[in-house]
């Protein structure tokens, strides 16, 4: 199920920039935390984008029609954000589905976003998953950006660059997504 999230940047004239981002999910409130980061993120820039997104809940990855339908509207999207508790390993079906999003071909950088409760940050089934995607995503020179955070609270302190106001801000979003992973390794919002 795909949706338009707009800050209402066009409703004042400003060009707008709109990536393709797909976000899985566990449940409501793991759903809402990775709404609510993708949302503070592009708060953060400078050229706030739209996005389109590809949003899914982990027990519709199950069915091999859904899954194919999740994979084909998230196959351009060049941010991904995968939110779950942390306390367990996911699905081997969402882990399955991310890995094939992973090995999609692109001409573009791409970012996951893995975002777990704060309560799982030192849990060995985080860690390992962490661990997994990051190995997964090296050979696809995807960054990988851990986040730790409460699912049912409005959440801040991302640690963004601005990205630069200019035509070529998708590239500079993704350059600032880049930066970030190399910047903060263990990245976790609420430090």
């Amino acid at each position: 199920m795909s949706a338009i999230f707009d800050d209402g940047e066009a409703a004042r004239g400003e060009v707008q920039l709109t990536l393709d981002a797909m976000l899985i999910y566990e449940d409501l409130s793991t759903g809402l935390r990775a709404k609510r980061v993708l949302e503070h993120a592009a708060r953060l820039l400078s050229t706030a984008p739209n996005f389109k997104l590809a949003i899914w809940r982990f027990d519709l990855l199950r069915e091999a029609c859904w899954r194919k339908t999740a994979m084909n509207e998230a196959s351009v999207a060049v941010i991904g954000v995968v939110s779950a508790h942390g306390r367990k390993d996911l699905p081997k079906v969402a882990m399955g589905w991310l890995k094939q999003w992973l090995k999609r071909r692109s001409d573009e950088s791409r970012a996951l976003i893995v975002s777990f409760d704060d309560t799982s940050r030192d849990s060995a089934s985080a860690a390992q998953t962490i661990s997994w995607l990051q190995k997964e995503a090296r050979a696809r020179d995807v960054a990988v950006l851990p986040h730790f955070g409460d699912a049912s609270r409005r959440e801040g302190g991302l640690s963004m660059d601005r990205a630069e106001n200019s035509a070529s801000g998708k590239t500079a979003v993704l350059a600032d997504i880049r930066r970030l992973t190399e910047q903060h390794s263990d990245w976790g919002i609420n430090e």
